[in-house]
Parts: C-alpha cells; sequence; structure tokens
C-alpha cells in the first residue's frame, strides 16, 4: 500500500467517535469512507504477503478470495441497510471503475512517461473474452425482467425473477471457480510464441525492486509494518483478521449514512453506488495498477484492472445475491438499462484496447473521459 494511504488510518477511529456522539451523517459518512481507503489496502498488502508464502496455488485461492473483500463487504452492509439499488449500482461500479477509471489513469500515467507501452495482447484478449462472458451472464436475468418471449413486454417479475437471480448466482460461481482452476493451473506452463521465443510475464528487474523496497522500509510506519512482516506469517495473518473485521465496522457507518446525506446533499442513491462506493472501495487497487504502469509493467496493470473486474461479477455479485436472505433483504440481477448499457461498452472498450498489444497516454486519457461522462449523467439523475 503507497505510504501516503497510511495517515488516513487516523479516520477509522474518527467515524467510530463521530458515530458515539451523533456528529451530522456526512460527517460520519466522509470519515467512514476515509478509513476503508487504506484499510482496503491493507487487506490486499496482508494477501499478497500470504500468497507469497503459501505457494501458488493456495496463493492464487487466496488472492481470488480477499480480491475484492472491501467491495463485497461494503456491498453486504449496504444490503443490510435496506439498499438494493445501491447494491446493484455499486456492482456495476464496481466493473466500471476498474475497467474505466483504474485502467485509464494507469494508462495516462504510463503513458506519459514512456509514450507507448507494450503488453501481451493473447493475455488481454482472454481477459476481455472473460469480462464478456461474466457481463452477458450478469445481463440475461436483466433483460428477461424487461422483456418476455419474442419481445413482449412484461418479462419474469417478483419470485420467479428471485428464483432465476439465485439460479444464475449459482452458474456464475461455477464459471468463477472454472475461471480460479484455468488461473492456477492452466497457464503456469511457459507457452512458445511463434518462432519460439518464450512468452513470458515482464517482471521489473531485481535491481530496481531491491531500491524501490528499501526506499519504502527507510520510511515510518510503512518501513516498520513491512521488516516487521518479513519475520513471519503471522503479522500478515493478523492484519488481514483485523482490517476485514474493521472495514466491515466502517462500511456499516458509511451505508448507514447513505439515506441522510442523498435527502441532505440532494444526491440519488444510484450515483452514491455507481460512482462513490467504487471509488472509495478500490483506490488501493487503483494506486497498484497506477504504480505497476509507470514502472512500464502493463501485464500487471491489466491483470489487476480486468481481474478485479472479472472478479465483480463471477463472485461478488453472486455471493451478495446468495447471501441477501440471511441479511433480510434479497437481491435480483434486476439492472438499469444505463447499467446494460455500459456493460456493453466497457466490453467492447476493453476489447479494442487488447488487439495490438499497445497502450498510450491518449488511449488512458480517452478511458478517463468516457469514465467522467458516466459519472456526469448519473450526477443529474435526481434523487
Amino acid at each position: 500500500m503507497p505510504r501516503l494511504l497510511y495517515p488516513l488510518l487516523v479516520a477509522v477511529p474518527g467515524a467510530l467517535i463521530a458515530q458515539a456522539v451523533n456528529a451530522p451523517p456526512l460527517v460520519t459518512f466522509l470519515l467512514a469512507a476515509l478509513g476503508v481507503i487504506p484499510l482496503a489496502g491493507l487487506i490486499g498488502d496482508a494477501t499478497e504477503g500470504l500468497a507469497e508464502r503459501v505457494g501458488a496455488v493456495a496463493g492464487g485461492l487466496l488472492n481470488a478470495t480477499f480480491g475484492n473483500a472491501a467491495e463485497f463487504i461494503i456491498g453486504l452492509s449496504a444490503l443490510a441497510e435496506g439498499l438494493p439499488d445501491v447494491v446493484r449500482a455499486a456492482i456495476a461500479g464496481a466493473i466500471i471503475s476498474n475497467s474505466l477509471f483504474a485502467l485509464g489513469t494507469a494508462m495516462l500515467a504510463g503513458g506519459w512517461r514512456y509514450g507507448a507501452q507494450r503488453f501481451q495482447a493473447r493475455n488481454a484478449g482472454q481477459y476481455s473474452l472473460m469480462l464478456a462472458l461474466a457481463l452477458i451472464g450478469l445481463s440475461i436475468p436483466s433483460l428477461l425482467a424487461t422483456v418476455g418471449a419474442g419481445g413482449a413486454s412484461g418479462g419474469v417479475r417478483g419470485l420467479a425473477l428471485h428464483e432465476m437471480s439465485y439460479l444464475v448466482a449459482a452458474l456464475l460461481l461455477v464459471s468463477y471457480t472454472g475461471y480460479i482452476l484455468f488461473s492456477v493451473f492452466g497457464v503456469r506452463a511457459q507457452r512458445r510464441a511463434p518462432g519460439g521465443a518464450r512468452s513470458v510475464r515482464r517482471a521489473p528487474r531485481p535491481a530496481e525492486a531491491e531500491r524501490a523496497r528499501a526506499t519504502v522500509e527507510a520510511r515510518g510506519l510503512a518501513g516498520r509494518i513491512a521488516s516487521w512482516r518479513r519475520q513471519g506469517p503471522w503479522l500478515d495473518t493478523g492484519l488481514l483478521i483485523v482490517a476485514t473485521a474493521l472495514v466491515a465496522v466502517v462500511s456499516e457507518l458509511l451505508t448507514g449514512a447513505i439515506e441522510p446525506i442523498t435527502t441532505e446533499l440532494g444526491l440519488s442513491g444510484f450515483f452514491v453506488g455507481l460512482i462513490i462506493l467504487p471509488l472509495i472501495g478500490g483506490v488501493a487497487e487503483f494506486s497498484s495498477a497506477m504504480r505497476a504502469a509507470v514502472e512500464d509493467n502493463m501485464e500487471t496493470t491489466l491483470a489487476i484492472a480486468a481481474g478485479s473486474s472479472i472478479q465483480i461479477p463471477l463472485l461478488v455479485a453472486p455471493l451478495l445475491i446468495l447471501l441477501g436472505p440471511l441479511v433480510g433483504q434479497p437481491l435480483d440481477l434486476d439492472f438499469t438499462l444505463l447499467e446494460l448499457v455500459v456493460f456493453g461498452l466497457v466490453t467492447g472498450v476493453f476489447a479494442l484496447i487488447s488487439l495490438d498489444g499497445e497502450s498510450t497516454w491518449m488511449e488512458g486519457l480517452q478511458l478517463l473521459v468516457f469514465f467522467l461522462i458516466v459519472a456526469v449523467g448519473a450526477f443529474f439523475i435526481s434523487a
């Protein structure tokens, strides 16, 4: 986690104090939002640390499980608050923010520094295909809820929509299981590119990595934590447990303030779910994607952006649907027309970017503009 995020940890007790003294909902919301950001980063750091120690297979499963922990916890908290529309918007927003905002800022930063950056077009193509298939599965219930057989109006609704959403969620989890198995076992052997050359992912040069680690470890709290983590897996394990528990507590404060602040500020719950919540839960991942791009490692940037986008429809959304009855609020896969259209556009844009195996700062700027246009449109939706 970037060391600049560590000072934000003071917002965690700040949010708890604000709730205890009945501070204005906007104050509680802002403090809780700031608190979630570094906690999500600590979950990511602890997960990566443990993954390095337990081996490729267990490490891949661990990363898959906790890769979007913050988004899942925030979504479950919002669902418990009786905000299914906000949760659906947050699911869509997480996909949009990863595919457009995170990738766009990374391409802009990396391209501005290096000009054109290269990556394996074949890997990127696999990401775009997985994303497309995942979003198709997520969208089918919404389309059937909108139109019936033969295009007639009045599609699947009520109990039938609930049941269909549960079945689709189970099937998406099956697809996710296959995705994890393929990621862990299916590409372990090195492939040969045309002409016999080995196709390998570019990794940071050892000297660069060593200098970067020494720089981080020499500075303040981040350095002390990095030093302690090298002593064994216990700090990472404890850090993962504590950070996840704190995210659950702070997320409850965050989502509990959504309705008051939307009324106070005149914002729609749709805008909060589509734009604000995904940005809060994904800041740490966004910074990791940008850091990789600045180090001229677009392979890692694409893996972060695409992997997070794929996990949302294949893991986070199905779990929220299946766990909805346990928190007293069923969740259906009934997205708005705007969300469905943006799903299709995101899929197309990601596929186009992966065609030539090269990215530039201009492409990053265009992705950011696309994201901002969606954000502006969502902002003007009335509360």
